[in-house]
Formats: C-alpha cells, structure tokens, sequence
C-alpha cells in the first residue's frame, strides 16, 4: 500500500466516525493497570477497535499491541528491562496460540497483573533496606490485620521514625499503602467470583464488612457487589 492509499483510508475511516481511544486515555488506563487497578477494563473492549476482518485475529491484535505498550510503561515505572521484553516476548507467544474470543479478558488481567508485580519490585528494589523489609512483611502479611507498629516491631524501628521515612521514600503513608494493596488483592479475589464479599472481607482482616465495603468504594469508586456484576 501507498503512502496516498493509507492517507485516503485514514481520512475514510475519520468520516465514518471512527475514534480511536486517546494517548491520554492510554496513558490513564495503563498507567492504572500497573499500579493494580483493572476496573476501567469493562470501559475499553478491544472489540471496540477493530485491527483486522475477523475478530479473533482484531482482538489478538489488540493485545500484542497492549502488551508492547504495557511493557515500555512497566520499564518507565522501574521494572526490569530485560524482564519486561522478556515477558514480552512470552506473551505474545502466548497470545498467539492461546487466545481466543472467549478468555482475551482473563488473558489481558493476566499480563497486567504479572507486569504490575514487576514494577513493585524494581520500585522495592531503590528504596533503603528498613523499607524492602517492611513492604516484605506487609506483603506476607496481607491476609491479616497488619498496622504500623506491627511493621515497625518487625524491622526493628521506632513506628513514629518508621512512619515518617516511609512516606518520604514512597510519597504515600503506610496505612494507605496496606489500604491500597489489600484492596488491589480484594479486586482479584473479586474477579475470581470464588467467594463472596463477606469472606474476602474476613480473608483479608477485615471485621466489619461494611467498613470494608466503604474502604472499597474510596479506592475503587464502586461497591465490592457493583464489581463483582
């Protein structure tokens, strides 16, 4: 095809209506996934973007080119580079010979999650020792009531002097940052549909369900029963 055969395509397609999404949409719905929150999925079906005549090969399209994009945000954001082509490579591998019309969902919440544990680690990876540790402990600890001094006592620092430090090294508090993962981990359970809200809630050290359906909607702008439909 020509130079002047793809300019009259393009200028075919822009009076038909055709909008593709915007590179701010893009940066907002990738950016979210790599920090854990896969709720503006629903919004953006790669059906909606046709890159071929039959739509199992669009929607393959669709994700080789979300994984390509993913990978150079998680590179950006301090994941590892080689591992992020790495993972790359893989999945559109995976994609290729996996994929169909059906499991493209579960697939794409696959790969987000996978290269949103990358850029945790490279991000865990510059901070100082007493704050690996205490990400460590709150990660093994997540299905559990952890606080503060819980942490504290476990990296062996005062919770005050703790506390200060872990909000100039990671820009948010300790307490948020337990809010956020635990409910970045109650959207998977969620996703999952293998336990209702009342048992995630409990799993996650939650004693009162209403509290943690509160806590859910500040983070995630719905309820955990309006995610779960």
């Amino acid at each position: 095809m020509s130079k002047r055969e793809a300019e009259q395509a393009i200028k075919q397609m822009l009076m038909s209506g055709y909008g593709h999404y915007s590179r701010a949409d893009e940066h907002k719905l990738i950016t979210a996934f790599l920090k854990g929150d896969t709720t503006g999925l629903s919004d953006n079906r790669l059906d909606n973007y046709p890159l071929a005549p039959q739509p199992l090969r669009s929607i393959k399209n669709n994700l080789i080119c979300a994984v390509a994009v993913m990978c150079r945000y998680a590179a950006d954001l301090g994941a590892d580079d080689e591992h992020c082509y790495a993972l790359s490579d893989y999945y559109i591998n995976y994609i290729e010979e996996h994929v169909d019309i059906h499991n493209w969902n579960e697939v794409i919440l696959e790969i987000a999650r996978h290269y949103t544990e990358l850029v945790r680690k490279g991000r865990e990876e510059q901070y100082p020792l007493p704050i690996r540790r205490s990400i460590r402990f709150i990660h093994q600890h997540l299905y559990e009531t952890c606080s503060l001094s819980e942490v504290a006592k476990a990296v062996g620092l005062h919770p005050a002097y703790l506390s200060a430090l872990f909000r100039s090294e990671t820009n948010t508090s300790m307490s948020d940052y337990i809010r956020d993962l635990k409910m970045s981990e109650a959207r998977n359970l969620l996703q999952e549909k293998a336990h209702s809200v009342s048992e995630i809630a409990e799993m996650l050290g939650y004693h009162s369900v209403s509290y943690f359906s509160k806590t859910f909607r500040k983070v995630c702008s719905c309820g955990p029963r309006e995610f779960m439909a």
